[in-house]
């Protein structure tokens, strides 16, 4: 079993990979093991079947990705904010480093019925981009409560708070983070223990879609919750009734909707509010340049995953949306890493802002529907927030118009083209640095 101490990689020796190959004759074992490395070659720049370093074709450079010492900084600039923006530093990982729970609100106003939304990231380590573009929309979020913010970006930020109420696990894998930095590792997904903290959680847990095999990738752990990382999750989910949870990562152009075990798939089950949730997951499919497929995870890929966090979220938390949304993806060969997952330092900027109109989509939808279904606690700035222009911090672009996002969803044609005339319209924004 391979453990991060911090200092230095140790190993012990784990248990072969499961095989349910038949035994070969001394004749086809020549031929066997050809097959076998031929389709290790194949097949293991998608699976990852184990988590050994590889040649890279290009590594962050942290002038534009944030290390987690960057992150820190980032961290420490949203606290500036404290009637919006508190942290509960008590959530920590199995090496004492801070996960990042923050809760995005405004504080200061009486409390209206808003959706609560669950944000994470950094689940697996070797996924920075996630990370980036929650840093990328925390900044346009915050960036109208700035003292000299102009009125576009106070609208943007005025219209977010008061229609969410958001959490955000910024930083779930803390230690696997520091590994990486510490070791240039970039296939590294686990924790220090080397679990996947995304197949950790008591649903199915123990099935066909994780593995025991210390070696592996998917390697649960021993038991349900046996990782630190994932005492975050439990615990917020039970002090607050979340209305949606999304689990961000990278590697394809995918959403995924509950569930991805191996017993769901076999038994066709759903969450009660399947239907909601692909209409959801239809908006955010094309409110972006990137055109997600969407779909129930075990009819969209053609592979299980037993213990995952969004699964346990509807299937045990019962939250009526829970979504896993891989961010991006392109062609890949060969077996480096780091490209698999996150694009080149010099290409961040614009793909992260790129990605900033699923969050808009996310919470204006959420919005509207939380005010369908509590008719009689209609939140009062419930306007289309999808008319107000979203800065986009550090550019002169704006979210709307640009990419041709989701604009007047909901209105009429008329109503839908002055919107969209009103999004083209210039304007100035934010221009500090991203």
């Amino acid at each position: 079993m391979k453990t991060w101490t911090g200092k230095g990689l140790t190993t012990t020796q784990g248990r072969p990979k499961d095989s349910s190959s038949p035994g070969c004759g001394t004749g086809g074992m020549q031929i066997g093991r050809i097959l076998i490395v031929s389709l290790f070659l194949l097949f293991s720049s998608i699976q990852g079947i184990d988590v050994k370093p590889q040649k890279e074709l290009y590594m962050p450079n942290y002038r534009f990705y944030h290390n987690l010492k960057l992150i820190d900084d980032e961290i420490q600039y949203l606290l500036k904010f404290p009637n919006y923006v508190k942290l509960f530093s008590q959530y920590r990982s199995r090496q004492n480093r801070p996960q990042y729970l923050l809760h995005i609100c405004n504080f200061t106003e009486i409390r209206r019925k808003k959706p609560q939304i669950l944000f994470s990231y950094g689940e697996h380590a070797r996924e920075f981009l996630p990370v980036e573009s929650a840093i990328f929309f925390l900044r346009n979020l915050t960036g109208g409560l700035l003292p000299h913010a102009d009125l576009y970006s106070k609208q943007f930020t005025h219209r977010i708070l008061s229609q969410s109420d958001l959490y955000i696990i910024l930083m779930a894998n803390p230690d696997g983070r520091h590994y990486i930095e510490q070791t240039s590792n970039y296939c590294w997904r686990g924790t220090s223990s080397g679990v996947d903290l995304d197949r950790n959680f008591d649903w199915e847990f123990g099935g066909k879609g994780s593995t025991s095999n210390t070696q592996d990738e998917e390697y649960r752990g021993n038991e349900p919750f046996s990782e630190p990382e994932s005492v975050v999750f439990q615990e917020i989910s039970a002090e607050v009734s979340f209305d949606a949870f999304f689990s961000f990562h990278s590697g394809i152009n995918h959403i995924y909707i509950p569930y991805s075990d191996t017993r769901s798939r076999i038994l066709h089950r759903e969450p009660d509010n399947v239907d909601e949730m692909m209409k959801l997951a239809s908006q955010l499919s094309h409110c972006s340049r990137h055109w997600y497929k969407y779909g129930t995870s075990h009819q969209l890929i053609n592979y299980t995953a037993d213990g995952t966090i969004f699964d346990y979220m509807a299937g045990v938390r019962k939250i009526p949306f829970s979504f896993t949304i891989e961010l991006w993806g392109k062609q890949h060969q060969g077996l480096s890493c780091f490209d698999l997952f996150n694009p080149e330092s010099q290409e961040l900027k614009e793909l992260v802002q790129s990605l900033h109109p699923l969050y808009i989509n996310i919470i204006q939808y959420l919005a509207e529907w939380k005010s369908s279904n509590q008719p009689n606690m209609v939140n009062p700035n419930l306007v289309p927030l999808l008319a107000v222009r979203a800065p986009l911090y550090g550019t002169g672009l704006h979210a709307f118009g640009h990419h041709g996002c989701c604009v007047g969803i909901g209105l009429s044609p008329q109503k839908a083209q002055e919107l969209s005339e009103l999004l083209s319209a210039p304007a100035n924004s934010l221009a500090q640095n991203a």
